[in-house]
């Protein structure tokens, strides 16, 4: 099912309007979201406090958007009183927006972890975890722009590839953490410096997490499943055998 076929076939245009319109602004926080976070690594990794700065001073962005998009759902609901597919599309994008400025606030977090890192020499992260990070991002960035993709594309089977890349980045945070731990082991002296990156690690993988929980919306919006909580193998024979 493609975005023009869920909103297709209103007898009144301006509906089908409006449901765009509220689409394109949830597509539209997604994106930006999406750059702060590529930002925030970015600048943690090449110790660019100039563009960690910019990242945090811009986290308004995201929540006039937030805002925008809750004003447009409540007019839609209010207004159109939708039914069938055209309520689920709205109740999963305001799902959605929940998740998408959660990573908006994982990006604000790692800028400022990446200032505070930087500029102290003292908890200057080691270029080991520096690795980890990067390598936690590519899944984790990989993962919310596929989830994006298959919001635009209503697409339920790119939407489980989401789900199932879970586990790797999942596996990739415990690599971290147990790097880390052993930092703090033969160093106390740098517990406090673990720590802060062990948060680091976390909201990555939280970035991941939210994810998920879109491209599981997505799954609600194209088939009328609530299929949260349920394990990829289970989710993908849910969706397989969608009549």
């Amino acid at each position: 099912m493609t975005t023009t076929d869920i909103t297709q076939g209103h007898t009144v245009a301006s509906f089908s309007e409006d449901l765009s319109r509220l689409r394109g602004l949830v597509l539209e926080l997604g994106n930006l979201v999406k750059e702060q976070v590529s930002k925030a690594v970015l600048a943690l990794t090449n110790g660019d406090t100039a563009l960690a700065r910019t990242v945090v001073e811009k986290g308004h962005y995201t929540h006039e958007l937030d805002l925008r998009v809750s004003e447009e759902i409540l007019q839609v609901l209010a207004l159109r009183q939708p039914v069938a597919t055209d309520l689920r599309l709205v109740l999963a994008l305001s799902k959605c927006v929940h998740e998408l400025v959660a990573v908006g606030s994982k990006a604000k977090k790692i800028a400022a972890f990446a200032i505070q890192l930087h500029t102290d020499f003292d908890r200057e992260p080691s270029k080991k975890f520096l690795v980890h990070v990067q390598h936690m991002y590519e899944w984790a960035g990989s993962m919310l722009e596929r989830s994006l993709y298959a919001l635009t594309t209503i697409d339920s089977q790119k939407a489980i590839t989401v789900v199932r890349d879970d586990d790797k980045l999942d596996l990739s945070f415990d690599s971290g953490i147990r790097h880390l731990v052993t930092f703090m082991l033969e160093n106390p002296a740098t517990i406090t410096r673990a720590l802060d990156m062990i948060f680091m690690l976390k909201s990555l993988e939280r970035v991941g997490d939210h994810a998920c929980h879109i491209a599981e919306q997505v799954v609600f919006i194209e088939q009328g499943r609530d299929v949260r909580y349920l394990h990829p193998d289970v989710l993908e024979v849910n969706i397989s055998t969608k009549t």
